[in-house]
C-alpha cells in the first residue's frame, strides 16, 4: 500500500497560527456589569388590570389580565436589570443574541430560550421571577396602567419601546440596560427593551390563580410560558404592568430576554 505524506512547512504552520490569532482578535471578549440583585420587600397588591385601563387585552387575543385580585407576596430579590450579553456570555461561554456585541446590551436569542434562562438563573443561583413577583416588581407600589403614571407620555423617560428605539439606520433595536429610570425599587427596564420570561404556565385568565405569589404552574397549557414587560418593538399599550403575553419554550425571539429572582437573604 502507498501512502501519500503530506508534510507541512514551518511557514505555514506559522500562518495557521497566526491566522486563528487575528480571527479571534476579532471576536474580542465581552465586558460589562456583573448581575446586581436588589431586595424587594414584601408586601400585597392588586395584580390585574389597573382601574379605568381600557388597553386590557386590547387586541381580544385572549391574554386576559383579569380578575384583578390581591396577591401577598414574600419577601425575595431580583436582578436589577435584564440578564445582559456580558452576564450570559461569563456564565455560559455563549453570545447567541441577534443583535450586534454588546455587553450591558440585554441578551436575546437563546437556542431553547425559556430552558436556556431558567438553566442561567439556576446556574447563578437564582430561578425565574413567577408572573406575580414579577408585576409586583415592576409596580413597585403602583397601580397605574404603567409604574410612571397613567398617561403613556411618561413612557419616555424610563422605558425602550417602539416610539423611541430606533438606532440609526431607522431599525428598532434594544439598548443598554439601565439608560432609563429605575422604578420606585431600583430595578431598570422593567418596561420596553426586551419582554421578560416568567417561570409560570399560561392561562387564559387569572382565575383560580394563587395569590401568595408562588409561580402558576398547574392547570392551563404548561407547554407554554409568560412574558411581562413588553419590548422595544412593542407600542405603549404593551408597555403596562399587568401586561401579559406567553409563548413556546424554545422560541428563538429576537425581542425576548428575561432576569433572575432568588430568595431573600440569599
Amino acid at each position: 500500500m502507498n501512502r501519500k505524506i503530506v508534510r507541512i512547512s514551518r511557514g505555514s504552520v506559522v500562518f495557521l497560527f497566526l491566522s486563528l490569532f487575528f480571527l479571534s482578535a476579532c471576536e474580542p471578549e465581552l465586558t460589562g456589569d456583573d448581575i446586581v440583585w436588589v431586595a424587594i420587600p414584601a408586601g400585597g397588591f392588586f395584580m390585574g388590570c389597573s382601574p379605568n385601563d381600557t388597553d386590557c387585552d386590547k387586541e381580544g387575543w385572549g391574554y386576559e389580565e383579569t380578575p384583578r385580585h390581591w396577591v401577598d407576596v414574600p419577601a425575595f430579590e431580583m436582578a436589577r436589570t435584564e440578564t445582559t450579553q456580558y452576564q450570559y456570555w461569563k456564565v455560559t461561554g455563549d453570545m447567541p443574541s441577534y443583535h450586534p456585541r454588546c455587553g450591558n446590551c440585554p441578551v436575546e436569542h437563546m437556542q431553547k430560550h425559556y430552558l436556556d434562562a431558567a438553566a442561567f438563573c439556576k446556574a447563578v443561583g437564582g430561578r425565574l421571577p413567577s408572573e406575580a413577583e414579577w408585576e409586583y416588581a415592576a409596580r413597585a407600589g403602583t397601580e397605574t396602567r404603567y409604574y410612571c403614571g397613567d398617561d403613556a407620555a411618561c413612557l419616555t423617560e424610563i422605558a425602550w419601546y417602539r416610539d423611541n428605539s430606533a438606532v440609526a439606520d431607522n431599525t428598532l433595536h434594544p439598548h443598554p440596560a439601565a439608560l432609563k429610570k429605575p422604578n420606585a425599587f431600583g430595578l431598570y427596564d422593567m418596561s420596553g427593551n426586551l419582554q421578560e420570561w416568567t417561570a409560570d404556565c399560561s392561562h387564559i385568565d387569572f382565575t383560580g390563580a394563587p395569590v401568595d405569589g408562588s409561580a402558576w404552574m398547574t392547570g392551563g397549557d404548561c407547554a407554554q410560558h409568560v412574558f411581562k414587560g413588553g419590548s422595544y418593538n412593542d407600542y405603549a399599550w404593551a408597555q403596562r404592568s399587568s401586561w401579559r403575553y406567553w409563548d413556546f419554550p424554545d422560541i428563538r425571539g429576537i425581542a425576548d430576554g428575561f432576569r433572575c429572582a432568588r430568595g431573600a437573604g440569599r
